[in-house]
């Protein structure tokens, strides 16, 4: 446990680091208040990251301790990050409330899920609805990191930092620098490219940027029709989300013109669903095509943007989103969901399943320039049956408090998938106890279901 621990500890450094910002924003502000509330989530990011890396042993994790890291995580940072919203008094109620409040807003950010119980969000310091945005860049970027360095095997990440311009004896911290100045440079790239275009709020365009490409969903402001229906930020917008959804290596090969592998990707079955998704809003669901283009796109990628009323769409439409949500995104990307190629696994594999009852042969399934062994595409299989088993059992829960069976499901696929999209039942004025509960499966979503189930195993290897 002390080597899940330590590695921990670096992604806390980078928080605290990434806090700087919004605590910049309070001092221009004059934010007395917020400054001293973020200063402090700052210092114990730092004081508690430096700390695990200083105390605990740094070995090479398992596969149940890499599960355990990536709960704890995203655990970790939700506790510590909800400290400004306590310290503003989100809620201007008791404690509990406050409390519960705090720690929701903070998971909806770090998890990239973008639900908010904030009575009224515009009476919001401006350096805290930056942090907030700045919560789903932390997470997005979180998510990545966490998952190339345990999950992905270490001839792979070198071969990766060598291409990139690292030579191969290079730490996977630094590897890990470069994953975070990736992003960073694209985010600085759309920033540049929306004011060069005629948006001229730095504030708000970089808000809006870090939102997107975390596949996130946090904006500065209430209402985002006019920035989202308005050049350049609703054509920004849509590049940085399908960015975001992408698979990092993949948008890391796009600074060495791997054009070819980018369209060759999962990337290449975003596109065609997407265009198809658009076509059938636009032509049986009878919206705009601008309209159709931003929510599915928003769907697609879990990013949770939207400026209309979810709660007025019919019941089929509804069932048409949670489709989309539930599959989600690229492996390796901000998104969530099922992950694109889980999708297109178990579709592979119904024709394997057929294939190998009449020939009793082997029907070897080779996807996006990967064999996948029989024990992939079960871990697979049970991943899309948890998540999916998940979103009924909560579906039951939410919809016995009254609301209905097609609007819980549509709410609870939201935060499983982190997407942030609601037909209202997420609200301030939620039953306390449903507000643990979409706490629990956000951050399920985010972290998967069988890492928590391989965490709790009696498997007891974390070495």
């Amino acid at each position: 446990m002390r080597a899940v621990l330590a590695n921990m500890g670096f992604v806390l450094q980078i928080s605290g680091i990434f806090i700087i910002l919004p605590i910049i924003l309070s001092f221009i502000y004059n934010e007395t208040v917020a400054t001293v509330g973020l200063f402090i989530t700052a210092t114990i990011f730092l004081i508690v990251g430096f700390g695990f890396n200083a105390f605990c042993e740094r070995r090479e994790l398992s596969y149940k301790g890499s599960c355990a890291l990536i709960v704890l995580v995203f655990v970790l940072l939700s506790l510590i990050g909800s400290i400004p919203y306590l310290y503003i008094n989100i809620s201007n109620g008791d404690i509990i409330q406050t409390i519960t409040n705090s720690i929701f807003e903070a998971v909806a950010g770090y998890t990239t899920t973008a639900f908010s119980v904030i009575p009224d969000r515009s009476i919001l310091p401006a350096s805290i609805l930056f942090y907030r945005v700045l919560t789903q860049f932390i997470g997005g970027i979180s998510i990545v990191l966490v998952l190339l360095a345990f999950f992905y095997p270490e001839s792979k990440l070198q071969d990766f930092a060598k291409g990139m311009g690292f030579s191969k004896d290079q730490k996977i911290k630094k590897i890990f620098v470069l994953i975070i100045l990736i992003y960073c440079i694209y985010t600085a790239i759309m920033v540049v490219m929306s004011i060069v275009l005629g948006y001229h709020d730095i504030v708000y365009a970089l808000s809006f940027v870090f939102s997107a490409i975390s596949t996130g969903g946090f904006a500065p402001i209430n209402n985002i029709k006019s920035v989202a229906t308005t050049f350049p930020m609703n054509v920004i917008l849509i590049l940085c989300m399908v960015l975001g959804a992408s698979n990092f290596f993949i948008i890391a090969g796009l600074f060495k013109r791997k054009f070819k592998e980018f369209f060759t990707s999962e990337f290449s079955v975003f596109l065609i669903m997407s265009i198809i998704a658009i076509g059938i809003t636009v032509i049986f669901f009878r919206f705009s095509s601008g309209e159709a283009m931003f929510l599915i796109i928003s769907a697609m990628t879990t990013t949770g943007f939207s400026y209309v009323s979810i709660a007025e769409f019919t019941d089929g439409f509804k069932f048409f989103l949670i489709f989309l949500m539930l599959v989600g995104g690229a492996s390796f990307s901000t998104a969530g969901g099922i992950k694109i190629y889980r999708f297109i696994l178990m579709i592979k594999a119904v024709r394997k399943a057929v294939y190998e009852s009449i020939t009793e042969q082997d029907y070897p399934i080779k996807l996006f320039g990967r064999d996948y062994p029989d024990s992939a595409i079960l871990q697979a299989a049970v991943v899309v049956l948890l998540m999916i088993g998940l979103v009924f059992f909560s579906t039951f829960i939410v919809s016995s408090y009254g609301f209905q069976p097609v609007d819980a499901m549509f709410e609870t696929t939201s935060a499983v998938a982190t997407t942030g999209l609601t037909t209202g039942i997420i609200s301030p004025s939620l039953a306390l106890e449903l507000k643990w509960i979409f706490v629990a499966l956000m951050i399920l979503g985010r972290v998967e279901v069988l890492a928590f189930l391989i965490i709790i195993s009696r498997i007891n290897k974390w070495q």
